[in-house]
């Protein structure tokens, strides 16, 4: 049976529900439990004592991917109670019929199966949201690379030069997102030099602390390098050749 969501949609799950059925021999009453989907996998047997793990060999991490608790539902109060409590913590509210209430084992039953359809639901939508990123950086990567295609010698050492002063400042205040996005960028760019310009070496020692000075010698050696200023290049890899004893 496709989910009945009363807040939220099947489209665009958060991850975390909350699930109520109708007593049906009193349908004034509504009886909920509360459904999760883990963000974070995990590996249970880690968290269990050696001598469980080893009569428990047939699990895995997918087991825990999302469970609902209680595993049979709770007297909950009203349906406004349910409707009102969904709508403070801002979760996705799903109806799941008409229960009786003393069928705890029937019951549990129906839970497992709505858990596994919003399991499902959510990892679909989680998988396309993270196509639509991808595609996104794709895009961006293909802009920023027909950018830097068009530029001169001079724009292409003054990009760099900014996309360098990026990473610096993304380690130093240690953004992992910013350094990767600089890295990739500065890697669209490099692919304009040829490689005895040694990009990879101005970020190898840009990334290192306290050498930001061998770093500084290897950009400068590029530098020349484009510019075909040969003598200074010669000395640069002298001064590099020095710092790296």
């Amino acid at each position: 049976m496709d989910l009945i969501f009363q807040k939220g949609s099947k489209e665009c799950p958060k991850g975390h529900a909350l699930l109520y059925f109708t007593n049906q021999d009193n349908p004034s009453e509504i009886w909920a439990t509360y459904i999760i989907t883990l963000p974070i996998e995990v590996d249970i047997k880690k968290y269990m004592p050696p001598f469980l793990v080893n009569d428990n060999n047939a699990l895995n991490s997918s087991d825990f991917n999302s469970f609902a608790f209680p595993p049979s539902p709770e007297l909950l109060g009203s349906l406004e109670n349910v409707q009102d409590l969904a709508e403070l913590r801002d979760e996705d509210l799903i109806e799941g019929g008409n229960i009786d209430i003393n069928d705890s084992a029937n019951n549990m039953m129906k839970i497992n199966e709505i858990l596994s359809q919003y399991l499902n639901l959510y990892l679909n939508n989680n998988s396309k949201n993270i196509e639509k990123i991808d595609e996104k950086e794709s895009e961006n990567s293909n802009v920023n690379s027909l950018m830097y295609e068009f530029m001169n010698v001079n724009d292409r050492m003054t990009e760099l030069s900014k996309l360098l002063s990026k990473l610096l400042f993304a380690i130093e205040n240690s953004q992992d997102s910013l350094i990767l996005e600089c890295e990739k960028d500065i890697v669209s760019l490099s692919s304009f030099y040829p490689q005895n310009h040694k990009i990879n070496k101005i970020v190898e020692y840009t990334k290192i602390k306290n050498k930001s000075k061998i770093a500084e010698l290897y950009f400068k050696r590029c530098l020349y390098l484009a510019k075909e200023n040969y003598e200074k290049v010669e000395e640069f890899e002298k001064l590099i050749e020095q710092q790296e004893i």
